[in-house]
């Protein structure tokens, strides 16, 4: 954690005087040259004590700091290559970018879209086909993650959701973990697990812990761990850590123990194998894990699907691209085959941190798994 803070910290540096210098630009379009040294110091002096509270990346005012910076940049870079190339401004979009109304204004717009974005949900549905003998209507299952309840939405959109979920007439239902998160109330989580476990489905709701739902990354976290599981368990959602279920006579459902809490406890995560058993080859094996990791792994043990979250697609754009580049053992988001497995990695029906998203779109995933 402290090399994070001084990675971010270096980082920040830079930043720092480049809003210096956009601070510089309005106070000589306000005052010209008069009391300079005075308004030289006032820039240093502002400059700084709005970077410093944008070292935490994952708090809304860092949002709104490098998402203006990022605007005000592009801006300086076009009006650079306009002006190299020989035009003109007319004096009215030259005083917007001495200002910096004009980079305001699209960080707002931005913003703005994202906010709106995050809070429109759809369903995307994807079609899986087996070999496999299973019934002859198939199966519909429902995937949801990455609720973080609390940040997004309340109790009331909520229940809407899983209403519109039971439209899909689910025969199971799946929770992909982070449904709460270390900012959520006890009463939250009570709520969010009691709404979710009502959806009714054939053969009932199967949760898979996330990284963020024990509550660890806080250390003033309003539930304990064992709070957190009597509030899963008394809505009646089964949870599945390192084990497996057999609903129905042809399929199978596997949850995996998240990798970040296995790593914190100093715990193995048992074999993708080893929560088969003596499963017969003959079910259709689902296996949900958290994070889109070890594909290959859950493929050679004789997995037909996996469903995973944890990604948000990025949320913010450009970290889904970031992770998709420089990441090569996980996978961002959508559906993609690892040998006779299909991943599936869902954007989430909310986010973390913050209300925002320009990384694809908020999301209740649909999978209809049919027979050939």
């Amino acid at each position: 954690m402290r090399f994070f803070m001084r990675t971010t910290g270096i980082f920040l540096i830079p930043l720092c005087i480049y809003l210096y210098f956009i601070i510089r630009r309005l106070q000589i379009l306000l005052f010209g040259e008069k009391g300079k040294y005075v308004h030289m110091v006032l820039a240093a002096v502002i400059s700084v004590l709005v970077i410093l509270p944008a070292q935490n990346l994952f708090g809304f005012w860092a949002l709104i700091v490098l998402h203006f910076l990022a605007a005000a940049a592009i801006v300086d870079l076009v009006r650079l290559v306009l002006k190299k190339s020989g035009h003109g401004f007319h004096r009215y979009v030259e005083l917007a970018w001495r200002s910096g109304v004009l980079a305001a204004a699209i960080t707002a717009v931005v913003l703005g879209y994202a906010y709106w974005n995050m809070h429109q949900v759809v369903v995307t549905e994807y079609t899986v086909s087996t070999e496999k003998e299973i019934r002859e209507e198939g199966y519909n299952i429902v995937f949801l993650s990455d609720l973080h309840f609390g940040t997004t939405m309340n109790l009331e959109q909520l229940q809407k959701y899983c209403r519109r979920m039971e439209e899909e007439q689910p025969d199971l239902v799946v929770l992909g973990g982070d449904i709460v998160d270390e900012a959520s109330t006890l009463e939250q989580v009570n709520e969010a697990f009691g709404a979710l476990g009502q959806i009714r489905s054939t053969y009932g709701t199967y949760y898979v812990y996330g990284n963020h739902d024990k509550g660890r990354y806080s250390e003033t976290c309003d539930f304990t761990e064992t709070e957190l599981e009597e509030a899963i368990t008394a809505a009646g959602v089964e949870i599945l850590e390192d084990a497996t279920a057999l609903p129905g006579e042809d399929l199978c459902v596997s949850g995996r123990r998240d990798r970040s809490d296995a790593r914190r406890d100093g715990m193995e995560r048992e074999p993708s194998r080893e929560l088969l058993g003596d499963v017969s080859e003959q079910r259709f094996c689902i296996v949900a894990d958290h994070q889109p990791r070890d594909m290959d792994e859950n493929e050679a043990a004789g997995y037909d699907l996996m469903l995973s979250g944890h990604t948000h697609a990025g949320q913010m754009w450009p970290v889904g691209l970031i992770t998709t580049l420089s990441d090569k053992d996980t996978f961002n988001y959508g559906r993609k085959t690892y040998g006779d497995m299909e991943l599936i990695v869902s954007s989430g029906i909310g986010g973390w941190g913050y209300a925002f998203r320009t990384g694809k779109h908020s999301e209740i995933v649909v999978v209809h798994v049919a027979g050939q």
